[in-house]
Order: C-alpha cells, then sequence, then structure tokens
C-alpha cells in the first residue's frame, strides 16, 4: 500500500475497504501475518498496517508513522501541518488521541509526531468503541483556543489566515467556532456574526465578503503586527491611504483602520474583500 494514504471517510484507505473479507484483502496485498484473538477475531499485520477482523470482516485499519494524508481532496502534512486539521475539523482529545467522530478516525499522537503516530479508520458497527469516552474528552478550538490565539495573516483580497473570502458560514464555524450572535439584513442580503473578538460578513449568497478583527487579536501584515503598530507598521507608512469618516482605509491591502490608523486595543481591523472596495471607497455611503 501507498505510504501517501488517501483516506475514505468509514469506507477504508486507498484500495483497503472496510467490510472487506480477509480473503479479499489477501487479493489485494499479498499474504499477511497473523495473530488470533479469539474464535472470531483476529488481526492481520503487513509493514506498517493492522487490519482489525471480525466474523472475517474487516472492521479497522490501523497504520503507523504516517506522513500526509488526502482528505477531502486536501493534501494534510501529519508532521508540519496537523494543526491545519485540527483547527478546521476541531475533533475531540481523549487521552492524547484525537477522534474524528464525523470521518470514524482516530489518530494518535500528532502532538508529539517524531515520537509516531497511528491513524485508524473504523467501521460504524466499532464507533461505540472508539468513541465510547468522547463525553469524558474536549473539543480540540475550546482547550487550544485557551492556549494560543489563532495568528491572522493577511493575504490581501484572498484570505485571512485559515479563512478565505468566498467561504460559507458553516466552514468559518469549523474555525471561528459558533457565533454568539447573527443578524441579517434583508434589505442588502448581507448575514453578520459576531464573536468574541471578530465580525464575518457574509453575503446574500452566503460568502465572506469581510472580516473584522479586534485588536487583541494577533494580525499580520507581511509577518508583523498590524494589530499593535497600525498606520505606523513600515509596509503602510508610505502607502496611499483613503479616509472614510473614522476609517484609514489602504486598498492596497484590502482593510480599514478604527481610529484612522492610530489602533488601541479596543479597536478593530476590518478587513474586506473586492466586492467590498465600493462601501469603502464611497463616503456618503452607510457602511454595512
Amino acid at each position: 500500500m501507498k505510504r501517501e494514504l488517501k483516506i475514505l471517510p468509514k469506507i477504508g484507505i486507498n484500495e483497503v475497504k472496510l467490510s472487506m473479507t480477509s480473503s479479499d484483502l489477501n487479493n489485494i496485498i499479498g499474504e499477511l501475518d497473523k495473530k488470533n484473538v479469539n474464535g472470531i477475531e483476529f488481526f492481520q499485520y503487513q509493514d506498517d498496517y493492522v487490519f482489525h477482523f471480525v466474523d472475517d470482516v474487516l472492521v479497522s485499519i490501523s497504520v503507523n508513522n504516517p506522513k500526509s494524508i488526502f482528505l477531502n481532496t486536501q493534501k494534510i502534512d501529519l508532521m508540519n501541518e496537523s494543526k491545519q486539521i485540527l483547527f478546521k475539523e476541531n475533533p475531540y482529545i481523549v487521552d492524547g488521541c484525537y477522534i474524528f467522530p464525523q470521518y470514524n478516525m482516530s489518530i494518535y499522537g500528532l502532538d508529539f509526531p517524531d515520537d509516531g503516530i497511528q491513524l485508524t479508520i473504523y467501521s460504524d458497527n466499532q464507533k461505540n468503541i472508539y468513541e465510547k469516552d468522547i463525553k469524558l474528552g474536549f473539543p480540540f478550538r475550546s482547550i487550544e483556543n485557551k492556549l494560543i490565539n489563532l495568528k491572522y495573516e493577511i493575504t490581501p483580497y484572498q484570505s485571512v489566515g485559515l479563512l478565505t473570502f468566498g467561504m460559507q458560514p458553516s466552514e468559518i464555524e469549523k474555525i471561528l467556532g459558533i457565533p454568539l450572535k447573527i443578524s441579517k439584513n434583508n434589505k442588502r442580503g448581507i448575514t453578520t456574526e459576531n464573536r468574541t473578538n471578530s465580525q464575518a460578513m457574509y453575503n446574500e449568497k452566503g460568502q465572506l465578503i469581510q472580516l473584522a478583527l479586534n485588536c487583541k487579536e494577533e494580525v499580520f501584515i507581511d509577518k508583523k503586527l498590524v494589530s499593535k503598530l497600525g498606520s505606523k507598521l513600515d509596509s503602510l507608512k508610505n502607502e496611499e491611504y483613503f479616509i472614510n469618516r473614522n476609517y484609514q482605509i489602504y486598498f492596497k491591502f484590502g482593510i480599514a483602520l478604527d481610529n484612522l490608523g492610530n489602533l488601541s486595543s479596543n479597536d478593530f481591523i476590518y478587513i474586506f474583500s473586492e466586492e467590498m472596495v465600493p462601501y469603502w471607497k464611497d463616503v456618503y455611503r452607510p457602511l454595512i
């Protein structure tokens, strides 16, 4: 089997599918070492793979020390970019093991990948075994956001950290969590979600068009803290800006700064998509 793993949630890994018989598996990858547990349960092994059978039906596939995986067509480097999947999917943490109930998948060792990682895909009839202690654990973001803040690097008119313009509310929720308040402007077709230190705005298609971040958050331009330096940031000092009421706007970067760029911890940075440019340019139009 390939070292680069294509995860098929609740189905299998690469060409091996859950619900196969041992003979089906042997036909695909050849003869395997076998260890009996009892009359109906046994394991088969090949290199870093462990196949668990009950009543001669494959119920789980475990892989030791995978380097990278494909999940929902996205390649994830488990050794160096594990935070990407953890923030996005928000798995449960139970005794150092990350459990992804939506995928019937568990991954052990992500916090210290150099010591070894084990990834397991299991069938629905094994959920009661792999997920029985979820109630004793915690969702990843509920813990991680208390330890560190998300870092928001601005890529003008494209993305803000893990957030990309055009994302749907359900995608944003996976990263930022459930909003505290949702309001809608039916006339303009705008939906606004408020969270503790952020505000997300969507158009009538449900696409993210603007994000406002409180300066308590770490917001970067060219890897420098704009949320701390405001208009004093080197990248902004010699850039042309536009004044609209109390905002200092830099269209090169797609941002607007509260308090004419003299930011304090109570101020906000607005990062907007191309769709929002007309609103920020027109001093007579109410800013939505």
